[in-house]
């Protein structure tokens, strides 16, 4: 299978720092593009190898050489570029969360139906290995029934005037921005939304919340999490089994260079511990290329992009009103939206 041809918009911190290393080390993929209007394109083509640097978005996706795209832009402006690659034929992979509105989400589907490309909302962190390891824990039996889960994610913000995650309008917050991160990972290990959420969140000084803790009700398995911008980083998970627990450490965003570990913890006082080391983004890439190249899906992971947007509306809900909120199926308001139009 020959290369996928991917250009970047925009050298964000997490393409520098993440994607393009990440990119180097792909199997099926290579790098081909960047652009950015802000001068530094060919500063990083040069350093990551890049054949072509543009000064616009738009020169990157009217290049005919250019297969698939990587969107890590700020939330609010991700549907719009989704939108404006798909019409130019591209294959995307979007930066989580993918959208924040039923109405975007009904945009881009509509947009990538109508020029048949590939779209993926890039969770890396379903890509690394661990996580398969604890499927095979939970689907053995060896866990016994799921009783809860329990997911952490924290760190400390620097807070510069230009930190779209401090911003509302950029759809900004905690809860966007790691939130989705514990929400994704209880609805993939439970296969299903939960029934109904009920969140708190607070900020200091910053227009969005910065620190929120939210139940997640499955009906007979309770999730719950804390995120934030204020506290130590850490970035954990926990299931908990009439027959024993399943603890990650590094559950979201291990450095490549250091090994995830896991501890399993059973009821009768016995342990195991199992580490996996690897690149999370360089999986998510060689899959996401695999599927260009060979599936032309629509949208890869559906039902978890589904999923994870519903919850998050229903959250942001329950934050503003201080009150649990039932989680509305999205196929139910997309229909809906559809007969409005």
């Amino acid at each position: 299978m020959t290369a996928v041809r991917w250009g970047v918009l925009s050298t964000a911190r997490i393409a520098e720092d993440r994607f393009l290393p990440a990119m180097q080390k792909a199997r099926n993929a290579v790098a081909t593009a960047i652009s950015s209007p802000n001068g530094r394109a060919a500063e990083v083509a040069e350093r990551f190898g890049i054949a072509t640097a543009y000064k616009s978005h738009e020169a990157l996706l009217a290049d005919p050489n250019i297969e698939a795209v990587y969107i890590p832009f700020p939330n609010s402006l991700h549907a719009d570029w989704i939108v404006t690659a798909a019409e130019a034929g591209k294959d995307i992979l979007c930066e989580k969360p993918m959208v924040s509105s039923l109405e975007d989400y009904q945009r881009v589907r509509q947009a990538c139906a109508a020029n048949g490309v590939t779209l993926m909302e890039a969770f890396m962190y379903r890509f690394h290995p661990q996580h398969q390891k604890v499927r095979e824990y939970i689907d053995s039996g060896r866990i016994g029934q799921l009783v809860s889960m329990h997911a952490r994610f924290h760190f400390v913000m620097n807070r510069t005037k230009s930190e779209v995650r401090l911003q509302q309008d950029m759809d900004g917050g905690a809860l966007n921005d790691v939130g989705c991160y514990a929400i994704d990972i209880m609805n993939m290990v439970m296969g299903r939304a939960p029934h109904s959420v009920y969140g708190k969140g607070t900020s200091r000084t910053d227009p969005v919340e910065t620190s929120v803790a939210a139940i997640l009700d499955y009906g007979d398995v309770l999730g719950t999490f804390d995120c934030g911008f204020e506290g130590p980083r850490t970035h954990t998970f926990q299931i908990i089994g009439t027959e024993g627990q399943i603890t990650l450490d590094k559950a979201f965003d291990p450095d490549p260079s250091e090994t995830a570990s896991g501890k399993v913890t059973y009821r009768d006082g016995r342990t195991e511990s199992f580490e996996i080391g690897d690149d999370q983004f360089k999986t998510e890439i060689e899959r996401f290329s695999a599927w260009v190249r060979n599936s032309g899906q629509e949208l890869v992971h559906k039902s978890l992009t589904e999923e994870n947007l519903a919850v998050r509306l229903a959250l942001h809900e329950s934050l503003a009103s201080g009150l649990p909120r039932l989680v509305t199926d999205v196929h139910t308001v997309e229909y809906h939206l559809s007969q409005e139009q």
